[in-house]
């Protein structure tokens, strides 16, 4: 089962990708007027391709910014490419929001300007109203302490020059063309890659609120940045999917039912703590004769209070291979779609009843690396973890449960 359960993910992943979608809805725009382009997140490359291989020489002005390692091979003649850092921004990142805020601001009434987004644009495409320092210490304390995505992209879009509708608001009067891969569980606009084409959607007492939650102990300027009114103008030219958690799963269910799983569509929406929703998935799961798959999408979190290093999806893979020990006829994996999870090169991790003995004979306490959010190095040291390499799309996290004959 481990092998069709890596099948399964494979084959979702690889539906997930973007080139085509992209390309289709850029060709039923029918753009008139001159083109620019800007492609930011995981997945810039396929919707730049995508945008290159469609509009070729009318392209006037293009910037491609994705994160480091993620380039694929990837050169233009029409497009400007910047690697920067994601989940923290770095001096690429401010080097690429300058570039894209020249771009925008060079545009006419007779120009459009076409926003390519996916995910981790917000960390990697970022010119803040503060100094680096304090945008890289603030985003490490909302990741560290369990912010959500919703929370996180918030502060960032009050604390940016070019989040929150303000990359329009600088191509204006110009008309702005926006096509996102979604890796939003709500699909909503102003939150995927925080929302650089459309104005921001969250209240002022929301971002208040999660900057007393999470950031009690900074200046209190800070908070008055947080609260200060903005005009914004834009002159929308629409925003299309080019694909979400809902194609990825879909692509998954269809894959396994190929492969003779009986298929079971489970949550979409998973957002909680990484480790308490793996048991929690794990105990839902019935006894069953027969070959079942159940599939889980959503995006969790971590709160960090160890030394070690992993991601979500590596932390519900080692707490699921706790849960599963000694069970039989069932194999679990956990991957993120975009192929790097949290700060590692790992996707994610496929484990079944026997990876927790498998990492006690290496010596390891599986529940003391739990403690640690060290599962990158359980996982690796019992031959469980899952390696994908960049995967060119960005559409959330997977998380397939197969069974066989299961008694729970």
């Amino acid at each position: 089962m481990r092998n069709e359960a890596l099948t399964i993910v494979k084959a979702a992943i690889k539906a997930a990708d973007p080139y085509f979608n992209t390309k289709k809805i850029l060709s039923e725009l029918a753009i008139k007027e001159n083109v620019s382009v800007i492609s930011l997140g995981k997945a810039a490359v396929p919707m730049a391709r995508a945008a290159e291989d469609f509009f070729g020489k009318r392209i006037s002005a293009g910037l491609l910014v994705t994160k480091y390692h993620h380039t694929e091979g990837f050169c233009s003649p029409y497009f400007e490419i910047i690697e920067s850092a994601h989940p923290i921004s770095d001096e690429n990142s401010i080097n690429a929001a300058e570039k894209g805020l020249e771009i925008a601001s060079a545009l006419t009434e007779n120009d459009v300007l076409i926003v390519l987004l996916s995910g981790g644009g917000s960390a990697l495409f970022e010119k803040s109203r503060i100094s680096p320092e304090m945008q890289r210490e603030i985003t490490g304390k909302l990741l560290s302490r369990g912010a959500d995505i919703t929370e996180i992209n918030a502060i960032r879009k009050k604390l940016s020059l070019v989040k929150g509708g303000l990359l329009a608001n600088a191509a204006y009067p110009a008309k702005v063309i926006t096509v996102a891969l979604s890796d939003v569980l709500s699909n909503s606009p102003s939150v995927i890659a925080s929302g650089p084409t459309v104005l921001p959607e969250n209240s002022d007492k929301f971002i208040l609120d999660t900057a007393k939650k999470y950031l009690y102990d900074f200046p209190t300027e800070i908070i008055n940045i947080l609260t200060q009114k903005q005009d914004i103008r834009i002159n929308d030219g629409g925003y299309f999917f080019a694909g979400d958690i809902n194609l990825l799963c879909d692509k998954a269910l269809e894959k396994a039912a190929e492969l003779g799983f009986t298929v079971h569509s489970m949550e979409r929406n998973i957002t909680g703590e990484a480790r308490k929703e793996a048991q929690r998935i794990i105990n839902s799961i019935p006894s069953a004769k027969g070959k079942h798959c159940y599939v889980f999408g959503g995006e969790c979190v971590v709160t960090v209070k160890g030394f070690g290093k992993g991601g979500r999806n590596q932390e519900m893979a080692l707490q699921a291979a706790i849960s599963l020990h000694g069970k039989k006829g069932i194999t679990c994996i956990c991957a993120g779609s975009d192929g790097t999870d949290g700060p590692t090169n790992d996707a994610g991790g496929i484990v079944d009843g026997t990876s927790y003995e498998k990492m006690l004979n290496c010596g390891i306490s599986p529940e003391k690396e739990l403690a640690e959010n060290n599962s990158n190095f359980a996982l690796h040291s019992s031959g469980d973890i899952v390696t994908t390499g960049p995967t060119g799309t960005n559409v959330n996290d997977i998380t397939v449960i197969l069974t066989d004959n299961y008694e729970s």
